[in-house]
């Protein structure tokens, strides 16, 4: 593959003369001698891709494949070499991008000169998309033809301009070349949004442009349309007139891009909106005790690279000591941020992934943490929460409280609605919609716009079905990582789609029946409970209420056992008028442990590698940063291994036995009973089955 085969054959002969075998991956290149560690070589710039450079000072090196992963998320490839008596690695969406980033690095451990000027991304590819440039150059020149062959016998074809001073004679306006080409990176593809961008800046909205559209059948049964526009004509062919008219909008929009006609609608520059925290402190005390903890989350992560600390649906578990309502007496004692769960092909037995990294339940975790911190800290004789009592048994000190909160209503049942669906079904105020059981009001509905079109019904935004209040909600994937995970009610058709994760807010229901404090710790102190919840954004009580609580109300549960009922307390003020917006990564912290940057989609910590800034980064280069970040990944110390390693040291100081981790949740023999009772009481009011896992923890 070598262009200038002399000039490495004499680097060969004079660098690694003794190495047997020839070509690529044909011997074993010997290990140099310390006079020979770097050598001198020439300049790399002359070359396409860092591949091809390396190749020709390294004719013998052998690739070794050492990583070929290929799941939902896309697939990742890995290769390493050994030269120079080191070993370079490189890890890809693509073989040959992985070679290239390898190759690069041995290119940069040597010197070579012009390696500043190659990058393992954009030159890998330049071979083969200029062979795509010129095979596109060549489609374009045989359709000017057959256009130009059919203008001559007086049909129309591709763009034209009227002749002379008669407009209704046309002829064939050339495709022009040079510096008046057209712009490339244009999509002639129909995506049917070509046309709107035509009318808006080549058109106008008065019809500046003067466009005509005319749609004709074809003899191939094929719809045609033919665009007028500002004297130039334009035609396109496809299944339908919107595809047919989209094509033509497309030849329009990249002749006037090379050629700008005489009317252009200046387009305004959009402007990207961002949360701005500009908001003054509110004077109430349960808005203060949000405000206390956002800045508590903000003086956390000032530090932290943008990309990983986003704050989207951030939640806290606040310590409060006293009866009087002293904000001085407020303190932040674990906080979460989060919005996705993990994919299913890194659920794993091991405990060191994390499922659910949504910010309500990742908070959760974190206060189990500190609670289990705060035992190891009794027993090491230094401050905590909790006491032993004359008997020995550990009990939590009087005069503390334990509150929740979240700037968002958390993911379920709890959210769907809000109250203005409920007063417009008790005064049947409502129309059917194409769901027979969908019900919405009018008033949200319409919102005035029947008076201005009454023949055009505006579509239901929300639709609200009662047989839906108080069933299980569980979550359901999405593609996209800058989109939340969605909780919706398990069907026969969404069941390819489904997780075995439920809903954060059929989670907190769960708990206000066995305690937050979880299985484990269950063995050790009592129950622990929040006496109050206080929700920020979707606020409905109504909702929120038969969601958290109510409707685990009615259960058989064991002696001793009761649903608890929190007070429900709005948040009105807000940081910012905008939320962050949804990533792929969460944090979560507790008092006695560091922050946590996660990776949601595979559950576990990562190094943070990318920049600040990712806008002008190109997809590749993007998946080159994903593939790595999944590489170093390393189990959060909120994960069940390394909490259940922490409870063992527990166990060991207060001189009860250790057992595997399973054991030790079925040994909180209340905790569990209480647990099956309310699955059995959920199935049995017809709000649904708990979904199993997929995987069961083995360790």
């Amino acid at each position: 593959p070598c262009q200038t085969p002399g000039r490495w054959k004499q680097w060969y002969q004079r660098r690694v003369r003794g190495s047997r075998g020839g070509g690529r991956g044909g011997g074993v290149h010997h290990a140099p001698t310390p006079a020979e560690q770097l050598p001198i070589v020439e300049d790399v710039a002359p070359y396409k891709n860092p591949i091809e450079a390396f190749e020709n000072m390294y004719p013998t090196a052998v690739w070794e494949q050492t990583l070929n992963i290929r799941n939902t998320l896309g697939s990742l490839v890995g290769f390493q070499v050994a030269v120079e008596g080191k070993t370079f690695y490189g890890e890809a969406s693509s073989k040959r991008i992985a070679q290239g980033l390898a190759a690069l690095d041995v290119l940069n451990y040597i010197k070579a000169p012009g390696v500043d000027n190659m990058s393992p991304v954009c030159n890998v590819y330049s071979e083969m998309k200029r062979a795509e440039e010129i095979r596109e150059e060549e489609e374009r020149d045989k359709a000017a033809k057959k256009a130009a062959a059919r203008a001559e016998k007086g049909g129309y074809g591709g763009a034209w301009v009227p002749a002379d001073s008669n407009p209704a004679q046309f002829k064939r306006q050339a495709v022009p070349k040079g510096p008046n080409a057209p712009q490339k990176g244009v999509t002639l593809t129909p995506t049917l949004v070509n046309f709107q961008l035509l009318r808006q800046k080549y058109v106008g909205n008065q019809n500046e442009g003067d466009l005509i559209q005319t749609f004709t059948p074809n003899q191939s049964g094929m719809k045609t349309c033919v665009l007028i526009v500002q004297g130039h004509v334009f035609k396109g062919n496809g299944e339908n007139d919107k595809i047919a008219r989209d094509r033509a909008a497309a030849e329009a929009i990249i002749y006037f891009e090379a050629n700008p006609p005489q009317f252009v609608q200046q387009m305004k520059p959009k402007k990207e909106r961002k949360p701005v925290y500009d908001r003054p402190d509110p004077d109430n005390y349960s808005d203060m005790l949000f405000c206390k903890a956002w800045k508590f989350a903000v003086e956390m992560t000032k530090d932290i690279n943008p990309v990983y600390a986003g704050k989207q649906n951030i939640a806290f578990v606040l310590k409060v000591y006293g009866p009087v309502q002293d904000i001085d007496s407020v303190e932040v004692v674990a906080m979460a941020s989060g919005a996705k769960i993990i994919a299913r092909e890194y659920m794993s037995a091991d405990g060191f992934a994390i499922n659910d990294c949504g910010g309500e339940v990742l908070c959760m975790r974190a206060f189990r943490r500190y609670l289990l911190n705060q035992l190891i800290n009794l027993t090491k004789g230094t401050t905590s929460i909790f006491r032993r009592n004359p008997f020995g048994r550990i009990m939590m000190k009087e005069g503390y409280k334990f509150v929740f909160g979240t700037n968002c209503s958390p993911m379920g049942d709890s959210k769907v609605y809000d109250t203005e669906f409920y007063n417009a079904l008790r005064n049947k105020k409502t129309f059917d919609t194409k769901d027979a059981d969908a019900l919405m009001s009018t008033s949200l509905v319409m919102k005035g716009r029947v008076a201005a079109n009454q023949k055009k019904k505006l579509a239901t935004r929300v639709p609200f079905n009662p047989k839906n209040c108080g069933k299980l909600h569980v979550y359901r994937k999405m593609a996209h990582d800058h989109v939340p995970d969605q909780c919706v009610v398990p069907t026969e058709d969404l069941a390819p789609y489904i997780t075995c994760i439920p809903a954060p807010a059929a989670k907190i229901a769960l708990r206000n029946v066995v305690g937050f404090q979880g299985a484990l710790l269950s063995n050790v102190i009592d129950s622990v409970y929040f006496p109050e919840i206080y929700i920020g954004r979707a606020f409905d009580k109504e909702a929120l209420t038969r969601s958290l609580y109510k409707r685990l109300q009615g259960g058989e549960y064991p002696s001793g056992v009761h649903v608890r009922t929190p007070e429900i307390v709005q948040w009105v003020w807000k940081p910012s008028r905008m939320a962050d917006k949804t990533t792929i990564y969460a944090f979560a912290w507790c008092e006695g442990c560091n922050l946590d940057i996660l990776r949601a989609d595979i559950g576990s910590v990562v190094e943070m590698i990318k920049p600040a800034d990712v806008s002008s980064i190109s997809e590749e280069m993007l998946r080159a940063y994903d593939s790595r970040e999944i590489k170093s990944a390393s189990p959060s110390q909120f994960c069940d291994y390394n909490y259940y390693v922490a409870f063992t040291e527990l166990l060991k100081t207060l001189d009860k036995p250790v057992e595997s981790y399973t054991k030790l949740k079925k040994s909180a023999v209340g905790y569990q009973a209480a647990k099956q009772a309310v699955y059995t009481h959920l199935k049995k009011a017809g709000f649904g089955t708990w979904p199993k896992r997929f995987v069961h923890p083995n360790f």
